[in-house]
């Protein structure tokens, strides 16, 4: 999961809003071009299977997250470790360095804080569900962001726009296994991190504007990691020094889901949107939640009912609907 630029909502709930590009910046995957995309681009099948790496390696991070947790690692941990790697990985990326005189600092520290929390919560949540349950849930963080601008200009969403909310929602409701099944068997605390996890990713990426108005898309992350970083190391102090993650079995893992897992598929996922068109790749990003589902189900035994498999296809349908109608560009991992 963690945070990346697109040219529509799904780029939004990923990367950040769209000043997270940052004009000024000289690394050429941040540039997007200018002229429209065609359809007949020569490179639009390439930028599609970009998009499908950087899909497949959210979802087996996710998995080998879970993975992780279940031989006894704290998920707050490895949130921990994340944001340390991520940073590190980031900061080898000249044009994230580079300096912005008009940047703030209380911008910076606002999207770190956002950036570890959400991170928590997400973690949390796989710890509790299913992988693909818990995607799915915080999947619905653009329906969120939908939502939360239609309240700021006081104007009520179209009839489309609602009735793909209700869809998506609706879709929450039947995948969290709580319809029809034993409230008993089903992890309460894991549904409010899963919602937790969609709430705070909406705030990440609504955060992340005024960073990324200074410092660019990647300038933005490096700063916000590297201050996640500084307030998990104030966690880490009062909790203790984490000692399973530096254990044999588990070091490979961890640097897998802070490498793999964050920082590579930004870069596929940003050379991949500028190959194709926005629609194209945005639906092309929804495989995220099915590629989890087979991977924890051929790695981790997980299955769904059919009645979350509804819930699965309502969901990514919603959000599949509020990207392809939204007009105007927008951009937001962890």
């Amino acid at each position: 999961m963690f945070s990346t630029e697109l040219v529509n909502l799904f780029t939004w709930y990923q990367l950040g809003p769209p000043n997270l590009r940052g004009a000024g910046s000289t690394f050429s995957l941040l540039t997007m071009p200018k002229r429209p995309q065609v359809v007949d681009d020569p490179r639009a099948p390439w930028g599609l299977i970009s998009i499908g790496v950087a899909a497949a390696l959210w979802s087996v991070a996710a998995v080998a997250a879970r993975g992780i947790f279940d031989r006894g690692l704290d998920p707050l941990e490895v949130a921990a470790a994340r944001s340390f790697i991520a940073a590190a990985c980031l900061a080898l990326i000249p044009s994230a360095r580079r300096k912005a005189p008009d940047g703030s600092p209380w911008a910076v520290i606002a999207l770190g804080l956002s950036i570890a929390i959400v991170n928590a919560v997400y973690y949390s949540a796989i710890a509790r569900l299913d992988v693909a349950v818990a995607l799915v849930i915080q999947y619905t963080a653009p329906a969120l962001v939908v939502g939360w601008v239609a309240l700021q200009k006081k104007k009520p969403p179209t009839g489309e726009i609602a009735l793909a909310l209700l869809v998506t929602f609706a879709g929450v409701v039947l995948v969290s296994g709580i319809f029809g099944a034993d409230v008993g068997a089903v992890s309460l605390s894991g549904i409010g991190f899963g919602l937790a996890s969609s709430v705070f990713f909406a705030t990440y990426t609504l955060l992340s504007e005024r960073a990324g108005q200074a410092y660019g898309v990647f300038g933005a992350l490096l700063r916000g990691f590297c201050a996640a970083a500084v307030m998990w190391t104030v966690f880490l102090a009062f909790r203790g020094w984490p000692n399973a993650l530096f254990e044999s079995v588990n070091i490979g893992p961890v640097l897998f889901v802070g490498v793999a897992g964050t920082f590579l598929p930004f870069i596929f996922f940003l050379w991949g949107v500028q190959q194709v068109r926005a629609e194209r790749g945005a639906i092309a990003a929804t495989s995220e939640p099915i590629l989890a589902a087979g991977i924890a189900w051929v790695w981790l035994g997980q299955t769904l009912t059919p009645i979350q498999i509804i819930g699965g296809i309502l969901v990514i349908a919603g959000v599949i609907s509020l990207q392809i109608r939204r007009k105007s560009v927008v951009a937001i991992e962890v």
